[in-house]
């Protein structure tokens, strides 16, 4: 029953925790981020942008339907005539008797009778020439459009970037979680010789004391230890939005190509998205003087109108009417165009300026990231030399001691010189992790790829 019970808590523990690698940690994180997922919607509705100015240019096609009831006279005579009725009574001609009756007031004309009045007709607006506004509008949004991929294209690498940090960062945890382990081991191991020698009498109860010291010291290091992988693994549950991970498996690198600053800062030039983006602005820039300048051009449009009218609801051809229009329009005086204009200006000066101070801020950022790679580079096979060097003089202090030759402090010292290498270089293969990651993004490279 027991084994039984066992079996089933270790196959509900198993369905609730997941070891994961960088690559599905980065999967999960770009397929689950509400920021992405805000932006790629803001992208979707750029498009649709795009779309209303196309369809703008088409026009606009309405069919309307009015009903009305009204005792005012001049609204009664017009929907008389809009209806074809009107007839000569309705001037007041009944009530005319000749020269000397020009200054009655005919009361068919004044206090017409309240009358219905139903409209019923189909209209079509048109713009045909806005001077290029429309095309201008439409250019601007279009590069809006790719801007904005450009910055979701960099805000995911970005993404990458803190995944493989925080992923990483739990690896290093779990890796001094192990070597805290073999310390422990270790330092456990010299209490333990220690009591005996102290049986023997060949070593006195400090040492013993000093050896115990040490494990506590070493117990606290695994405790904090722990804590950091635990807290390194809610971060990466928080970026996955996934709650089961619970384990990780080894440090995330990459190979990077001896190739020069100079190849680096062209690679950077073609690749980087903040650059294109700078770059789209400035072309927005340029299209927003454009849609500025149709203000200097005639405005061409156009109305079409067809419908029917009459005191009730009808489609009578004789009761119908049409109208078309053509009408231009042209600003013979503006005095705020000329000051857009000089605005518009000086805004695609500042956006050239911005590009050319990014060019210039990237060739520096290459350049420190360069070297800051090639010293990690040789940092980590120093520290890497150093542990192996450590565990040789700690292998010798293990025997003099054995020998009598050293005291328990001196071989406890040498334990902790040898953990302190040993941590030393996981640092720094993490630092080096990141700092080859950091050369392939400032080139404008996907670490997914």
């Amino acid at each position: 029953m027991y084994k039984i019970i066992l079996y089933l808590l270790l196959v509900f523990s198993f369905s609730f925790s997941q070891t994961i690698n960088y690559e599905v940690a980065l999967d999960l994180t770009i397929k689950n981020n509400k920021k992405l997922k805000t932006q790629k919607l803001e992208i979707e509705s750029s498009k649709l942008d795009i779309e209303k100015i196309k369809a703008f240019s088409y026009g606009e096609l309405n069919l309307s339907y009015e009903m009305s009831r009204t005792n005012h006279s001049g609204h009664i005579f017009n929907s008389k005539l809009s209806s074809r009725e009107a007839s000569f009574n309705d001037f007041g001609a009944g009530e005319y008797t000749g020269p000397n009756s020009l200054n009655i007031e005919p009361k068919n004309l004044n206090n017409a009778e309240a009358r219905n009045n139903f409209t019923t007709k189909i209209t079509y607006d048109i713009p045909l020439f806005t001077g290029f506004k429309l095309k201008s509008q439409e250019d601007i949004l279009k590069i809006q459009h790719k801007a904005q991929t450009l910055k979701l294209n960099l805000d995911e690498k970005s993404l990458e970037f803190e995944v493989l940090k925080a992923y990483n960062a739990a690896v290093v945890a779990k890796e001094f979680i192990n070597a805290t382990k073999k310390a422990k081991e270790a330092v456990s191991f010299f209490v333990i010789s220690a009591q005996e020698f102290h049986k023997e009498g060949l070593v006195t109860k400090i040492d013993k004391k000093q050896a115990r010291v040490q494990e506590l010291n070493v117990q606290s290091r695994l405790t904090e230890a722990n804590n950091k992988f635990n807290i390194a693994l809610a971060y990466l549950k928080f970026l996955t939005s996934n709650m089961k991970i619970n384990d990780v498996e080894s440090l995330k690198l990459f190979s990077a190509s001896n190739i020069s600053l100079e190849e680096l800062y062209s690679k950077a030039l073609t690749n980087r998205e903040d650059l294109k983006i700078l770059e789209f602005s400035k072309k927005g820039m340029k299209k927003n003087i454009d849609l500025v300048k149709s203000s200097y051009y005639p405005n061409v449009y156009s109305h079409l109108e067809y419908g029917f009218n009459d005191d009730s609801i009808t489609f009578d051809s004789d009761k119908d009417y049409y109208i078309g229009m053509l009408g231009i329009k042209y600003s013979l005086f503006n005095g705020t165009r000329s000051k857009d204009l000089q605005k518009s200006q000086i805004k695609l000066n500042k956006a050239i300026l911005n590009l050319n101070q990014l060019k210039d801020g990237i060739k520096l950022e290459i350049e420190k990231t360069y070297l800051n790679l090639y010293a990690k580079n040789r940092i980590f096979k120093e520290k890497k030399e150093a542990k192996e060097l450590a565990y040789e003089v700690l292998e010798q202090s293990k025997l003099m001691y054995k020998n009598q030759l050293i005291p328990m402090t001196e071989l406890l010292k040498q334990e902790a010189i040898y953990r302190e290498n040993e941590a030393s270089l996981i640092m720094a293969n993490y630092e080096k992790s990141l700092a080859q990651a950091r050369l392939k993004l400032v080139t404008g490279k996907s670490l997914r790829k």
